[in-house]
């Protein structure tokens, strides 16, 4: 029953472009404090305080100088916040995540070229021609029914045996 079903290609969404790098992230965030969410990063809050708890504590409020993000907060009363966080806390702050988010980014490209430095020898050199005859074994492969996986598992299994009974 299952064998006269029809078999399609899947279509694809958007083209796959081969060989294409992907982008390292770097967010694009005004306050690096509270992550434009209003909210000082926990992360930063414990620095400050390191027993911080965000399901217990109160909610670390960013007061930082450039930042309006909190404003999405006004309507929940201001006792649910811990508000000691003045703007030259969320300031520095700020600054601490935007060097570990540089930091970060430099990391990211160092492994990435000690990545191409180390590839296999040619891991990297292959045709149009190449990668064509790879994706059709990997098809063939994949088309291979479960029950002939365990049958070619089985005599492979038993050729083994075989061979250190020898």
């Amino acid at each position: 029953m299952i064998d006269d079903l029809p078999q399609f290609e899947p279509v694809p969404l958007r083209p796959e472009e081969e060989n294409q790098e992907e982008e390292i992230f770097y967010p694009r965030w005004r306050c690096f404090c509270c992550q434009d969410s209003g909210l000082v990063s926990r992360d930063l809050v414990q620095l400050i305080m390191p027993k911080y708890n965000p399901d217990r504590d109160k909610w670390v409020l960013c007061q930082g100088a450039n930042c309006d993000a909190s404003k999405r907060w006004e309507n929940v009363p201001i006792e649910n916040f811990d508000i000691r966080f003045i703007p030259s806390i969320c300031q520095k702050l700020d600054l601490i995540n935007r060097e570990n988010w540089r930091n970060t980014v430099k990391q990211q490209i160092n492994i990435r070229q000690l990545a191409k430095k180390l590839k296999m020898p040619g891991s990297g050199n292959r045709t149009e021609n190449d990668n064509r005859e790879v994706q059709q074994q990997k098809q063939e492969i994949e088309a291979i029914y479960e029950e002939e996986w365990m049958k070619m598992s089985n005599v492979h299994l038993s050729q083994e045996y075989e061979q250190k009974e020898d």
